[in-house]
């Protein structure tokens, strides 16, 4: 059972020890029903735990989010899921009979918990009954363009390394060298980032794609000229150098229609939701 899923969720660890309690209580339960006849649960149910019937959506819901992570809707995975919200139910129950649910810590996880529920639900509404339109697409695409008219790309390679020391010792190691190899064999020695595989060599990017204090230096850098100075990230002290500088070329819409179509999606949902506070009475 430990490689079903049970909705909610909780910590991996957590799921784990729950799924082998249930695992050994569900063998003694299994083994009372065989010898004894237990009867049907109510239509709508798939089972009933001290008279309270658990409904077939539950049941459902769980199989659902089991196959859209890539299990099969098998019996034995139905059998595991019954199981495990039986055995759920079971510990729900004594926990409710101890009161362990009325805490105010326990009421305000319960609250929490009911208010992300419907808050999504909500916006799932929403987008189904809201789909964007072509003429948002557009205007996205437009929008798009504007914002990169006479935009340059950079090619960029970079040296990543833990301290600014080490960093300062790169750059005054490449000032004078007059070897052409120099940084990428330094980039696949020494660099921590990921692009060591190239020689520290970068996709083209537009200045709105890197860190603001990358891209901000870049910007005033000529082709094959180096950063003055490291500059430091959450990923450690960057050397920087640019390789080369050309117009960019925007795509077409249809090469990009999917983030234009989540964009306007987005922008469309965060209209709603500031209408929806505006409206609101909110004291605080």
């Amino acid at each position: 059972m430990k490689n079903t899923k049970v909705m909610p969720q909780i910590t991996r660890k957590q799921l784990l020890s729950l799924s082998l309690v249930l695992g050994l209580g569900l063998g003694a339960i299994g083994t009372q029903a065989l010898a004894q006849k237990v009867p049907a649960p109510p239509a709508g149910a798939f089972a009933t735990v001290n008279g309270q019937p658990l409904p077939e959506a539950l049941l459902d819901v769980n199989i659902r989010a089991n196959v859209r992570e890539g299990r099969l809707d098998s019996p034995q995975l139905r059998m595991a899921i019954r199981g495990e919200l039986v055995g759920r139910e079971v510990l729900a129950q004594e926990a409710k009979k101890l009161a362990l649910d009325q805490t105010p810590e326990a009421q305000a996880q319960l609250f929490q918990v009911q208010q992300n529920l419907l808050a999504n639900l909500l916006i799932s509404h929403y987008n189904a009954t809201n789909p964007v339109t072509d003429a948002q697409i557009e205007d996205e695409y437009q929008a798009f363009l504007k914002n990169v008219e006479g935009a340059q790309q950079y090619q960029l390679s970079l040296i990543v390394v833990p301290t600014e020391a080490r960093a300062k010792e790169i750059l005054a190691q490449l000032r004078t060298t007059d070897d052409e190899k120099a940084f990428a064999t330094i980039a696949g020695e020494e660099s921590i980032d990921s692009s060591r595989e190239d020689g520290g060599k970068l996709d083209w990017l537009l200045p709105e794609q890197m860190l603001p204090a990358v891209g901000n230096v870049v910007a005033n850098l000529s082709p094959g000229k180096i950063s003055a100075v490291p500059i430091q990230t959450e990923s450690g002290w960057n050397v920087i150098r640019v390789d080369e500088v050309r117009d960019f070329t925007p795509p077409t819409l249809v090469d990009i229609e999917d983030q234009l179509r989540r964009a306007a999606a987005q922008k469309q949902l965060a209209a709603y939701v500031q209408g929806l506070q505006a409206e609101a009475e909110i004291v605080q």
